[in-house]
């Protein structure tokens, strides 16, 4: 190889190494973009679990009070029936 032909591959290499890490450059900026999506995904899915949680016991504590209120209002219709009836309630 002469030196003309040293000096183009020289600067093709160069170009490429240029081209390469633009390539690098772009794609770092894209990991970390993606990188941030996740975070603020799972931010948003530790919040939507909190949440559940949150109307989960919500909905065991009404489940509760009206499991209390069903009873105490058969407690009060066999009370009623058997006091002010005078009737037996039991089978």
């Amino acid at each position: 190889m002469n030196k003309w032909e040293l000096k183009n591959m020289l600067e093709e290499l160069r170009t490429d190494n240029t081209r390469h890490t633009e390539t690098i450059n772009k794609q770092i900026t894209h990991i970390q973009a993606l990188w941030e999506e996740i975070e603020q995904k799972q931010y948003k899915i530790t919040r939507l679990e909190d949440e559940k949680t949150e109307l989960q016991t919500h909905y065991r504590d009404c489940m509760l009070r009206e499991k209390k209120a069903v009873a105490d209002a058969a407690q009060d219709e066999k009370f009623c029936t058997k006091h002010i009836l005078n009737k037996s309630t039991d089978n």
